[in-house]
């Protein structure tokens, strides 16, 4: 059995038992036969509770605070599940906080932000927003609670592959609309006629002024055979078209040839659950050409699952070559080589890589490992653009078995293959290229750096 297999096995199995023990120890840590909860009557004294509070980190749990300053009723098994999770896994910055201090913040961001928003007596809404508030003290910008619904929604979205209408779409925030920027061929945008540079106006009546850019998404995305009517503002005249929604296959891997120069480019825009078989295909495509280099474009790459970049550096590479390593809180550390589920596949092409400062993630997982890569005279190849962002940090997401919501945040920092982590500081590219004035630089500059590198 190859050596990736063996330490992802590895790693869900230590996953899969601290899930166990974690929803075990919420189960047996909390008083269950509790019939009443103290509940303030009001905000303030909630807060006067919360200010007399010492810090003395009496009680190991954030949740048990909660419960002595008397906010509304909340779900406790379900909140101790989470922070067993977080006690256990957590591994960002300095880790968790003092547990008063944290219950504090806690405490005191649900006043601000939910107390007068929400139905007090709903113990669902109450509990969401006490484990929003959780994560949000911890000040971990990569850490996220989401309830159910929303949690369905990541991953149909990380999936690549949803119901909607086949448009990507960017925000005008000067005049606080959505723009759509790409029309996919055969979709149910353009069998209604939707054309790039449209505007949405209403989605079945509302404004996207009311629904805000995120809910104007999702609404337009839904079930597949469902019908969505959209007004578009076109050229300042208002369109009116009704799109069937189908399942759409997000384009995450988009490939041309330049043929006068024999020239590959293949664009990577995230790292989701459809990359690799797009990748695959045009990796395939361009091979079939016969090019004699390839340009990969990781500009703007926010990054997405590990698995899938490590399946497409497989493809690129021969069989059995570290791709990263990370370690887990308390445990050994995790290799990933690279395996091409079957074929030991690899391009003998030089490659010129393209990143900038919103290259982050996986999106920098790919662009060290090729700069390693040429480092170990494994492969030929330049990194051109301006300094990655620099996240060299690694999210998990941890799922509550009786509803699927989760949570999601930082359980290890991981390594490119030279070993040497770059959180907060970035990949640093070869020849370092600015975009200047409407001419893209850096893509010249790839080319360039290709055609030295062909002869």
């Amino acid at each position: 059995m190859k050596k990736n297999i063996v330490n992802k096995a590895f790693a869900r199995v230590i996953l899969l038992l601290l899930t166990v023990s974690v929803l075990l120890s919420a189960l047996t840590s909390c008083d269950l036969l509790t019939l009443f909860d103290y509940v303030a009557d009001n905000k303030d004294e909630i807060q006067n509770n919360i200010d007399k509070t010492p810090d003395d980190n009496k009680s190991k749990y954030v949740c048990d605070y909660l419960r002595d300053y008397g906010v509304p009723i909340f779900d406790k098994v379900k909140f101790k599940y989470f922070e067993e999770c977080f006690m256990q896994l957590y591994n960002y910055g300095d880790g968790m906080p003092g547990v008063s201090e944290h219950a504090k913040k806690t405490a005191e961001k649900f006043l601000l932000e939910y107390y007068d928003t929400i139905d007090k007596d709903n113990k669902t809404l109450v509990t969401d927003a006490l484990l929003d508030c959780y994560v949000a003290a911890l000040d971990d910008p990569y850490a996220f609670y989401r309830p159910p619904v929303e949690t369905e929604d990541y991953m149909t979205d990380m999936s690549g592959k949803f119901g909607g209408i086949g448009v990507m779409v960017e925000y005008n925030d000067i005049d606080k609309t959505i723009m759509v920027n790409t029309v996919y061929p055969d979709s149910p945008a353009e069998k209604a006629g939707i054309k790039v540079g449209d505007y949405f106006y209403s989605i079945d009546g509302k404004t996207v002024d009311e629904l805000g850019y995120t809910n104007a998404v999702n609404y337009v995305r839904g079930e597949i055979g469902t019908s969505v009517e959209l007004v578009m503002l076109r050229n300042g005249e208002k369109v009116t078209v009704t799109a069937v929604r189908a399942e759409v296959e997000e384009i995450n891997v988009a490939y041309e040839i330049d043929t006068e120069k024999n020239i590959g480019y293949v664009q990577i825009v995230s790292f989701k659950g459809n990359t690799f078989d797009q990748f695959k295909e045009a990796i395939d495509a361009l091979e079939t050409a016969g090019v004699k280099g390839i340009i990969f474009d990781l500009r703007g790459n926010p990054g997405g699952y590990v698995d899938s970049v490590c399946a497409v550096i497989s493809y690129l590479v021969p069989d059995g070559v570290t791709i990263m390593s990370y370690q887990y809180k308390g445990y050994d550390k995790i290799e990933l080589v690279s395996e091409d589920e079957g074929e030991d596949h690899k391009v003998e092409l030089p490659f010129v890589v393209i990143c900038d400062q919103y290259t982050a993630s996986a999106g920098e997982i790919f662009t060290a490992a090729i700069r390693d890569y040429r480092e170990d005279k494994l492969i030929e190849a330049t990194i051109v653009g301006t300094n990655t962002y620099g996240k060299g940090i690694m999210q998990t997401s941890y799922y509550y078995p009786l509803d699927q919501s989760t949570v999601t945040f930082t359980v290890a920092y991981y390594n490119p293959p030279c070993g040497i982590n770059y959180h907060e500081k970035g990949v640093t590219p070869d020849v370092i290229v600015e975009i200047t004035g409407e001419t893209d630089t850096q893509l010249e500059a790839a080319y360039t750096e290709l055609q030295k590198l062909i002869k």
